[in-house]
């Protein structure tokens, strides 16, 4: 049997951070629920990394804060040792990033 490991995203961009060896995109979607008859929503922020070095060139260049984006990513969970103690990350990691559309001013 086939497994995936497939998140999803369509949102508007926030900040990128380039790092040294990657660049941190985070990405803003809204979520909505009903509580007590009434409509409500609050934002959401997923940081997605972008390990492509020519994906992260192409993201330099033509995404802007409150850009749409489409995102299709992977979940990864590392670990590693900080002074002595285990620290356990989650990353989603972009395999797809599509500009959607620009913000409009």
């Amino acid at each position: 049997m086939r497994s995936v490991n497939r998140h999803t995203l369509l949102g508007h961009v926030g900040n990128i951070i380039t790092l040294k060896n990657v660049l941190k995109v985070n990405i803003a979607t809204d979520r909505e629920w009903v509580a007590d008859g009434e409509r409500k929503s609050a934002p959401e922020w997923v940081q997605v990394t972008i390990l492509d070095k020519k994906q992260a060139e192409w993201i330099e260049k033509n995404v802007a804060r409150g850009d749409l984006v489409y995102v299709e990513s992977r979940i990864s969970n590392s670990s590693y040792e900080r002074e002595g103690e285990q620290v356990y990350t989650t990353d989603v990691i972009a395999q797809l990033f599509n500009l959607v559309s620009k913000k409009v001013a």
